[in-house]
């Protein structure tokens, strides 16, 4: 067997009144994070920061969805998570949520990046 496993950690909590499932891995080339209040993996988005070829220096991103809806809510949702956790790598980001009202939205949020603390980005 392989020794080198994916780092992974899962949680759970309760938000607006929905069990929130939480599980987060750390792959060499992709970190992945499924949130979920249905109890399944719901839409997956893939985000990657590409190399910007102007001068200007602002990033540049790629969001495509693999599986699920392609909504704009679900590429927002991803790309800011993807710019609040700083990452190098790409983010594969499933999610299958109540609610994607701004507070609702900012609850998850703050779910995942104090339960990311726990995986060595």
């Amino acid at each position: 067997m392989d020794s080198k496993f994916p780092q992974t950690t899962t949680a759970q909590t309760t938000l607006n009144n929905h069990i929130t499932d939480l599980v987060i891995s750390n792959f060499d080339n992709k970190l992945f994070i499924s949130i979920t209040q249905f109890g399944k993996v719901g839409s997956l988005v893939l985000v990657r920061r590409d190399v910007n070829l102007n001068e200007d220096s602002s990033p540049v991103y790629s969001i495509k969805s693999l599986l699920g809806k392609d909504q704009a809510e679900y590429h927002i949702l991803a790309r800011h998570l993807y710019e609040r956790l700083q990452l190098k790598k790409q983010l594969l980001f499933g999610f299958a949520l109540q609610s994607f009202e701004k507070k609702d939205l900012e609850n998850i949020e703050e779910f995942i990046c104090s339960s990311i603390k726990k995986i060595n980005l």
